[in-house]
């Protein structure tokens, strides 16, 4: 995927948003109960796709497993891609208005973590939203922006929108399923 991200910062095309909270609500689910806390407080499996300027397609899952102290969270996830294994390590605090602060470390295709960067996160009617300027899972050291928008879509399901952009232009767009509890790989 890195190679794949860092080849692609000259194209534009992005696919469209998923829009996963008629689902939430369809379900009777009220998708603002969203809390990143308690969501992945334990063990939390994710399957999901990465497209990169609409031309490769990759899928790849993850297990996350997080610790809740107070108002804070501690999540690691392991991605595993076509080419690999890497870890994303998360540190969040709810700060009393709301939003989450923290930061993001990520594996870097040499395996060495790259250094912490900021992430601020705000909650909205649907959801969650995360952004930061960070490195992608197994990438080099080319900073990119990062958007994460979070809808729970059923009790114990959370959908995951990620764009990825370079200079503010989108180039990889990624669809994730977080699922708590059993399901192995999201599933």
């Amino acid at each position: 995927m890195a190679a794949v991200l860092a080849a692609a910062t000259g194209f534009v095309a992005v696919p469209a948003a998923v829009d996963a909270a008629p689902a939430a609500k369809a379900a009777g689910h009220r998708p603002h109960d969203l809390s990143l806390l308690e969501f992945f407080d334990g063990r939390v499996a994710s399957r999901g796709t990465i497209i990169t300027a609409l031309v490769f397609r990759e899928e790849f899952t993850a297990t996350l497993t997080g610790t809740v102290r107070g108002r804070r969270l501690r999540l690691d996830e392991r991605f595993r891609f076509e080419d690999g294994e890497r870890l994303q390590r998360w540190d969040l605090r709810q700060v009393p208005d709301g939003r989450y602060l923290g930061t993001v470390r990520t594996e870097l295709s040499d395996g060495t973590m790259a250094p912490a960067v900021p992430v601020e996160g705000r909650t909205f009617a649907d959801g969650v939203v995360l952004a930061y300027d960070g490195y992608a899972p197994g990438g080099g050291r080319t900073l990119l922006g990062f958007r994460h928008v979070m809808r729970p879509i059923a009790p114990g399901k959370v959908a995951n929108r990620v764009t990825i952009s370079k200079f503010g232009v989108p180039i990889a767009a990624s669809d994730v399923i977080f699922r708590r509890g059993g399901g192995r790989n999201g599933q």
